[in-house]
């Protein structure tokens, strides 16, 4: 039997393209591999040595750098013409330089046609057999989103993807679970690495996703701390995904939102006449929820009396709607997320209930400068395909524009001020930036340097901050020496801490997220101990 070979890179319209193919060739046996864009003459060697008379090969590639299509041009010089006659190019429609590529090594080259935005008005090409549906490219983006998460080898979830897509259709419970992933902005933990890279050099965010699979899949109660802006929401939809619970609700609920009752009535629900504006009964989130999931975010605001009823829920799944005296129960699966300064405000019986597992996020400022760098890419990545109204004209954000803005990201001097930034607002506060940067123009560059110009300068008298230090170092003879000297167990890992930074030049000779990390501590302890010495 024939073969297809089918090599599609990470990106959705390449493998929505390849379902296309392989529904058309019923009677090829189809062979499914990972094609890394910086891979590309390497995997045409390897072809060029394996590949039979009979087989054919698609490459569905959306776009690539032109100096990786040299490359791969002197490895096609060495393809026989009737090889090179079953090989075929699917790629951008703007990216003219693998067009030209194909030209000139004589393949032939297709359009990728389902590069068009995923929106409710795009049409498959009606002229062309067997198409991939608007809601199966939905399920196709999530399935790639879902393995990246989970590490996967991405020719095994391409050769899955395909195979299941060619077989039959998808089954109701899959196009829902990928309408969720779609309806929630397609949700993503962003700065993580492929598979190969993953393994060998882990980042922080790739332990995060190792632990988050692994906690999903355990279906065990887990709370997030984390400081603003770093994904919890995110995290909490993942770890939900990867249970057994995936194909039920997921339900978010910010209980700094509502206070006493109308809290209460949002998770618990409430009869007719429970409070002047209940006019009629309402199911509560946890009803609502039953069977799936439900995620509190900032669960240390939620009023005690609250906290109490949510405890006795968690003890035994029963409940009683606000107003009401019917007992009724509920399976929900509860994930919850708190900012670490607020922790001491839950009760901690229920803490225990709750934090099966803690999780943590990673504030951007704790990652290194290339992970900061990736995120941003990452970010800018999405925003390909979109079309921008100029004075001119309208544009779209093609392959070239973001590659552009990938170069300027990387230049060393962006990529040190990237790093040297504390993100206050973490990933949040990066995300709108890179979107400002892309869709605007704006210099965020020269704006980052400002905002740190701002923040608070190293103190000045550093003989003063070394006396300090040098009153815990001299002896102690007596409790009394303590008492003279104004020595406070609290004031001793600043003391050092400034001790320090002012042997290494002072403030502006040091980079303090990798002083704190060097450390073992977090930045915010850093900063807090590097502020201006206020004698108690």
């Amino acid at each position: 039997m024939p073969s297809l070979h089918i090599f599609c890179d990470f990106r959705e319209p390449s493998l929505s393209h390849a379902v296309q193919e392989a529904r058309q060739l019923v009677g090829f046996q189809i062979r499914v591999h990972h094609l890394r864009t910086g891979g590309l003459a390497a995997t045409l060697s390897r072809l060029s040595k394996t590949m039979k008379p009979d087989d054919f090969v698609l490459l569905a590639l959306l776009h690539t750098h032109e100096s990786l299509l040299l490359e791969a041009v002197e490895v096609m010089e060495k393809f026989p013409p009737m090889l090179r006659a079953r090989l075929t190019l699917c790629a951008s429609r703007y990216s003219p330089a693998l067009r030209q590529w194909a030209a000139d090594c004589h393949l032939k080259h297709q359009d990728n046609s389902y590069e068009a935005p995923r929106r409710a008005s795009w049409q498959a090409p009606s002229s062309v057999p067997g198409p991939t549906s608007l809601h199966e490219r939905y399920w196709i983006h999530y399935r790639l989103m879902r393995a990246l998460i989970a590490g996967e080898n991405p020719a095994k979830a391409y050769e899955q993807i395909i195979t299941k897509l060619r077989q039959g259709a998808l089954e109701e419970w899959e196009l829902r679970r990928a309408m969720a992933f779609h309806e929630r902005g397609e949700p993503d933990m962003a700065g993580g690495n492929y598979h190969e890279e993953r393994r060998t050099n882990p980042n922080a965010i790739d332990r995060l996703r190792d632990r988050a699979v692994q906690v999903g899949r355990s279906g065990l109660n887990t709370i997030i701390v984390g400081e603003t802006g770093t994904g919890k929401e995110s995290l909490a939809w993942y770890l939900h995904d990867f249970s057994t619970r995936g194909d039920r609700p997921f339900l978010a609920l910010n209980c700094a939102f509502f206070e006493g009752e109308r809290l209460e009535s949002e998770l618990f629900g409430h009869e007719q006449g429970a409070f002047t504006d209940a006019r009629k009964a309402k199911r509560g989130l946890v009803e609502e929820a039953d069977g799936g999931t439900l995620f509190l975010d900032e669960l240390p605001e939620m009023a005690p009396r609250v906290q109490a009823k949510l405890l006795r829920f968690l003890q035994d799944g029963s409940y009683t709607r606000l107003g009401g005296t019917h007992t009724q129960r509920a399976n929900v699966r509860v994930i919850s997320a708190a900012q670490p300064s607020l922790l001491p405000k839950l009760r901690p019986d229920l803490y225990y209930r709750l934090a099966d597992v803690e999780l943590h996020t990673v504030a951007l400022r704790a990652m290194a400068p290339r992970d900061i760098v990736n995120i941003g890419c990452n970010l800018a990545y999405r925003l390909i395909w979109t079309s921008v109204v100029r004075e001119e004209s309208e544009i779209i954000l093609t392959p070239e524009h973001i590659r552009a803005v990938w170069r300027q990201l990387a230049l060393p001097d962006n990529a040190t001020c990237l790093a040297a930034y504390p993100w206050p607002g973490n990933m949040r506060e990066l995300s709108t930036l890179i979107k400002r940067y892309v869709l605007l123009g704006d210099d965020i560059f020269h704006e980052l340097r400002e905002r740190m110009a701002e923040i608070e300068p190293p103190p000045k008298d550093l003989e003063v901050l070394d006396e300090e230090w040098q009153r815990f170092l001299l002896p102690i003879t007596t409790p009394a020496d303590i008492i003279d000297r104004g020595l406070k167990l609290k004031n001793l890992q600043a003391a050092y801490i400034r001790n320090l930074v002012a042997n290494l030049g002072g403030r502006a000779a040091i980079q303090p997220t990798k002083l704190a990390d060097a450390l073992g501590c977090s930045y915010n302890t850093l900063s807090s101990c590097l502020r201006p010495y206020v004698a108690d």
